[in-house]
């Protein structure tokens, strides 16, 4: 929680998101087909045959499938991972908010509508430096020790 709520707006949006995800998952796991849940495997035979995957747009009112869940997890996961490794290469002089960027393009924008890869490029924008980034996550990590 510290490293997310040094980068602000964005990561707060997107921690939220993840948790939302993984929360449904969770009630698919421990809810009424669990059972059909134990593996990946099972999880996409069960909601295949039982026409639970949603190819199209989901209506508002549906919980989305396990397999839609995760596949969107997975995405977020991964352009975290990218993010992760591009600021762990970087050196001070890069940009935060560049790096963050290029990530999300790399990983994530193309599945996401003009509106909101507009309102994350925003985001991005407000993203401490990278110097500042590490004292404020390192300095909040000793203070817990």
């Amino acid at each position: 929680t510290l490293f997310r709520s040094a980068l602000g707006t964005v990561f707060g949006f997107i921690s939220k998101e993840t948790i939302t995800k993984i929360n449904i998952m969770d009630g698919y796991i421990t809810g009424k087909h669990s059972e059909e849940y134990h593996t990946l495997l099972s999880m996409v035979k069960y909601e295949l045959q039982d026409n639970v995957v949603n190819f199209k747009e989901l209506p508002s009112d549906r919980t989305p499938s396990g397999c839609r869940t995760l596949l969107r997890l997975h995405r977020a996961l991964k352009w975290l991972e990218l993010f992760l490794y591009k600021l762990a290469t970087s050196t001070d002089e890069d940009s935060t908010s560049e790096l963050c960027a290029d990530a999300y393009e790399e990983g994530l924008a193309k599945h996401h509508s003009w509106f909101i890869r507009q309102a994350a490029a925003l985001a991005f924008l407000a993203m401490p430096p990278r110097r500042e980034l590490f004292n404020i996550v390192c300095a909040q990590e000793i203070g817990r020790a």
